[in-house]
């Protein structure tokens, strides 16, 4: 929903449409109550775990899950704002269409380049519970839904990652615009300052695809709580999260601390 304050859960609450008026006060198309009947109903049988592929666009729900959590964007559906994002449906199936991914990487609500990095595959979820984000949660718990979102994590890492396909990109957009904020008199922190940020881009992601690779084959904990302590995580002691860009509520903030997250 919106990029403000106020995100919508997608909880369930009961069949009165009133009760919704985040949602539908804020639609971007016109909606007959038809489409709010239609869409409460899949919002309880979400709620109830019944018939999850009549109500939620599976293959796409996983996907924006995957790529959410490996970018480590937090200041999306996956924690305390639930916002980023345009709820669609169609015939009852719900999906989302993300947006505003300026503060991934770990740039939001994670403590350190440690907790960021090796942000755990299988707490999906920050600093809220699983009852408050019921399109993930109740995908999750299902064994067969999980296992596709482990294989979309797997082809992130794969495709994009490892292939040189991530890095491709980073040196291209890199190339075209490297002159021009080198003479960008109105910049705050310079040509070095964009110079380091590139290269801090990327080793946090290929360290970032490590940790992941690790969490999928075992080798790293996959939990927050799991991770407590562990000394199997990837080290990013040499990750300076300031230089990935911050805000007042960014990095080294102690909203949603990692013992604050509940596994789904």
């Amino acid at each position: 929903m919106d990029g403000g304050r106020n995100g919508v859960d997608l909880k369930y609450i009961d069949d009165n449409a009133d009760s919704y008026s985040n949602i539908f006060d804020n639609s971007i198309t016109k909606v007959n109550d038809e489409d709010k009947q239609r869409l409460i109903a899949s919002l309880k049988k979400i709620s109830e775990g019944e018939d999850i592929e009549s109500c939620i666009d599976t293959d796409e729900m996983l996907r924006y899950i995957a790529c959410n959590v490996f970018l480590v964007n937090l200041d999306s559906y996956l924690s305390s704002n639930c916002h980023n994002y345009i709820l669609t449906e169609d015939n009852g199936k719900l999906s989302m269409l993300p947006w505003d991914y300026n503060l991934s990487f770990g740039s939001y609500q994670m403590e350190n380049a440690n907790d960021a990095v090796n942000y755990a595959i299988d707490t999906v979820l920050n600093n809220v519970s699983a009852e408050e984000r019921p399109l993930i949660s109740k995908l999750l718990e299902k064994d067969e839904y999980r296992q596709k979102y482990h294989e979309y994590l797997n082809e992130i890492v794969e495709k994009y990652i490892q292939s040189g396909v991530f890095e491709d990109k980073v040196n291209e957009i890199t190339e075209l615009i490297d002159e021009y904020v080198k003479n960008d008199t109105t910049s705050f922190d310079g040509y070095e300052a964009f110079k380091e940020g590139v290269e801090t881009l990327r080793l946090f992601v290929k360290l970032r695809a490590e940790s992941v690779s690790g969490q999928l084959d075992g080798s790293i904990p996959s939990t927050s709580e799991e991770q407590k302590g562990s000394d199997k995580l990837t080290d990013a002691s040499a990750v300076d999260m300031k230089k990935l860009g911050t805000m007042n509520m960014g990095a080294g903030n102690n909203q949603g601390a990692p013992d604050a997250r509940e596994k789904t």
